[in-house]
């Protein structure tokens, strides 16, 4: 096992010492197919033991670093498999380092050898970023500290050594609000990250501009930003029913809140503690444990925690949540507590080994290239990832979280709280609530934070449902848009189309979820006492959201699905049979139109197909509803509501039109929709609980399933995904 970091067990018991009386004042918790479906979960982690879940991280870091000393040319730079060509930036030295550290766990000459190769063309490729200064930092300190005397080390010291002591203030891309005193951004919680770990290099300053030339400015302006990273730290998310908490909160880049940067946030934050020591306000610590418990709180079932927003699926965020769990499993003395953070951890590592498993070049960027040695495009993927920047990170948190682990003390084992009924509730952030209700969990994103991108859209934007094989995603993540697409939710009035924002946002233990807001219209808020209620549908196997409806106004939902889905529509809506078997219905109250609509890719499927429900206007207010209902049919039924004469019949035509009753409200005929398994394509009016009139709805065959277009319809991320944008590229 490596040995720790810069004498990380004294300052963490130095920490520790400075801000106990902190932790005891926190309460604790009350008693082929797209790759989205591929996730599977325990139902509880295999091992919450720290040490040998640090031998495990620490293992795979190894192994994967390892194989990138294959693709690395004579310059120490790395190949990107998408992109076919040699590409760097501060992943290239965060690989470097973890080669390294692999190289000492195996006595590894050559390892040691690659590793330097790439600290080295690191430097001599120098964006001067705040992630470059903290990998290379990181890796200085590491190297003095486990290759004294090593001739490779003895050669490659002095130029890094130079390039650190004359380094100045990190830089970024986001002039504007990284210069600003009343802007937050991460990059400012990374640069002081970075620039404490500078400071313990024990080097010099070469220069007037260099930092490490006035070491009290520099720890004046690390103690400034972290100041600005507590300040925008939450503390009114809360978890409601079972293992109930509050007072946590959510820190990422405003105004968008993408949970991903909550994640990064979360980590630097525990870094910074980890580097002060002693000399941590107490105010820090504070805020690291109300992220690291919301944290905690949002992880879905099977350990998703990037639902909304860029990120998404994305491998350095499945390693960073292990790393900035195991540091809070490190640093809490609550029993209780560090039972969470540690059990967290451990459904986090595996399902880093089961989504991302590699094809012999490291972590795949996102479960969609799982598998495959060449991926073709980057559509679908912000465009500043890339698979040699973002395995440098994710190999990097390993390493770390692999040293947090070994420093922290065995806890009783803690389920994930959203594996047990209740809700989790970001008011003022991000603005979500996810809601676990028996078998079924799911988010709603009370907001559309970011108008272009569907992943940040207003409405449901995930669902598991609990199985014999563990907690199972049933709708596809949305994918990333690059204009502004129905989403959710739209209302069509007058010629324009307006989208729902949330104002206020609340939920009972029950799983109901109240959204109250109006609807943008250009710059202003129109119709501001509009009230949106999100509730598990009857059937217990889907999510209902109900509204009133304006005089003279139209309503637009939109849906995902897989190309080669089978889809039958109905009077009310729509059919989904996914090419695994898997099933949605979307029923609404009132009859709708349905359209095929855009095309576009996520990190978990390539071409992602959407439809879009349109209510007609009418004259007057009346309620509509619009419920998903969702199914595994492979794995049977979902629920007992049943409907008779359904289960053996063969799909034919796709799902028959369970759904197709006459226009009563709610989810008329939703007892079947859901448990629609193996329905015949006949007629669809067999077997339909109530369905009086639900004749000829499979006429509409898979007319719109064509498997179409290829995955190229989201803009590719290509162009710039070779890292020239530097630290910023990782925001």
């Amino acid at each position: 096992m490596r040995e720790p970091r810069n004498n990380r067990a004294r300052l963490i018991a130095t920490a520790l010492a400075c801000v106990g009386c902190v932790v005891g004042a926190l309460a604790a918790p009350g008693a082929g197919a797209g790759e989205w479906r591929a996730v599977v979960a325990p139902a509880q982690a295999t091992s919450t033991d720290p040490a040998a879940l640090a031998g495990e991280v620490s293992a795979l870091a190894d192994r994967t670093a390892t194989e990138w000393s294959q693709h690395q040319n004579a310059h120490g730079w790395f190949a990107d498999p998408v992109l076919g060509r040699v590409i760097g930036d501060y992943g290239v030295s965060m690989t470097g380092e973890s080669l390294v550290a692999a190289g000492v766990d195996t006595q590894d000459q050559t390892l040691i050898k690659a590793g330097l190769a790439a600290e080295l063309s690191e430097v001599s490729h120098a964006n001067n970023g705040g992630f470059e200064l903290l990998s290379l930092s990181s890796a200085y300190a590491f190297d003095e500290a486990q290759l004294a005397g090593n001739p490779a080390w003895t050669s490659a010291q002095p130029r890094l050594a130079r390039f650190l002591s004359g380094h100045g203030p990190p830089i970024s891309d986001q002039v504007v609000c990284y210069a600003s005193s009343h802007c937050y951004t991460n990059l400012k919680l990374v640069s002081a990250v970075a620039e404490l770990a500078l400071l313990q290099t024990g080097l010099s300053g070469d220069g007037a501009g260099a930092l490490l030339s006035d070491a009290s400015a520099v720890r004046s302006q690390t103690l400034a930003w972290l100041r600005m990273a507590v300040y925008n730290t939450g503390h009114d998310a809360y978890r409601a029913g079972a293992e109930a908490f509050s007072g946590v909160g959510i820190l990422s880049d405003p105004s968008e809140n993408p949970l991903a940067y909550h994640i990064l946030s979360t980590l630097m934050l525990g870094k910074a503690i980890v580097a002060l020591g002693s000399q941590t306000p107490p105010s820090l610590f504070a805020a690291f444990q109300r992220t690291a418990q919301a944290l905690v709180g949002l992880l879905a079932p099977n350990g998703d925690d990037t639902y909304i927003g860029r990120g998404q699926g994305q491998v350095w965020t499945v390693a960073a949540t292990v790393d900035a769990l195991a540091i809070a499993g490190e640093l809490t003395p609550d029993r209780t507590w560090r039972g969470f953070y540690l059990n967290s951890a451990s459904v986090e590592l595996h399902r880093l080994e089961q989504l991302y498993p590699s094809a012999g070049w490291g972590f795949p960027l996102v479960p969609r290239f799982a598998g495959r040695t060449s991926p073709s495009s980057y559509s679908g993927i912000d465009p500043y990832a890339n698979t040699v920047e973002y395995n440098g990170l994710a190999l990097w948190a390993l390493d770390d979280a692999a040293v947090a682990l070994e420093h922290s003390l065995a806890a009783p084992d803690q389920p994930l709280p959203s594996q047990g009924d209740g809700v989790f509730v970001d008011p003022s952030h991000t603005q979500f609530a996810a809601v676990t209700h028996g078998g079924l969990w799911f988010v709603v994103h009370t907001t559309n934070s970011n108008p272009g991108d569907a992943r940040y859209g207003f409405g449901l934007l995930g669902a598991e449902l609990d199985t014999a094989d563990g907690w199972v995603p049933v709708i596809p993540p949305r994918p990333l848009t690059r204009s502004r697409t129905v989403g959710g939710l739209a209302m069509l009035s007058g010629g324009s189309t307006l989208y729902p924002v949330g104002r206020v946002t609340s939920a009972s233990p029950s799983g109901a979820v109240t959204v109250t807001g109006g609807w943008e219209k250009g710059t202003k808020i129109v119709d501001g006492g509009t009230v949106w209620r999100f509730a598990p549908a009857a059937s217990g196997a889907g999510v209902t959201l109900s509204f009133t409806s304006q005089p003279r106004s139209a309503y637009a939902f939109q849906v995902w699905y897989e190309p080669g889905a089978r889809i039958s529509r109905t009077a009310h809506g729509v059919n989904v049979r996914e090419p695994d078997g898997s099933r949605q219905s979307y029923v609404v109250s009132s009859p709708a139109t349905v359209s095929e609509s855009v095309r576009d890719s996520s990190a978990y499927s390539a071409n992602l197909h959407s439809i879009v429900l349109t209510v007609p206007a009418s004259t007057g207010h009346h309620e509509i509803t619009f419920t998903t209902f969702l199914s595994r049919a492979h794995l049977g039924p979902v629920s007992s509501t049943g409907q008779s004469g359904t289960s053996g019949a063969s799909g034919a035509t796709g799902l028959s039109s369970t759904t197709g009753a006459t226009g009563s409200t709610g989810a008329s005929g939703s007892t079947g929709a859901s448990g629609d398994s193996g329905a015949s394509g006949s007629s669809g009016a067999s077997g339909s609980s109530g369905s009086s009139g639900a004749s000829g709805s499979s006429g509409a065959s898979g007319s719109s399933g064509s498997s179409g277009a290829s995955g190229s319809s989201g803009a590719s991320g290509d162009s710039g995904a070779s890292g020239s944008s530097g630290d910023t590229g990782s925001t």
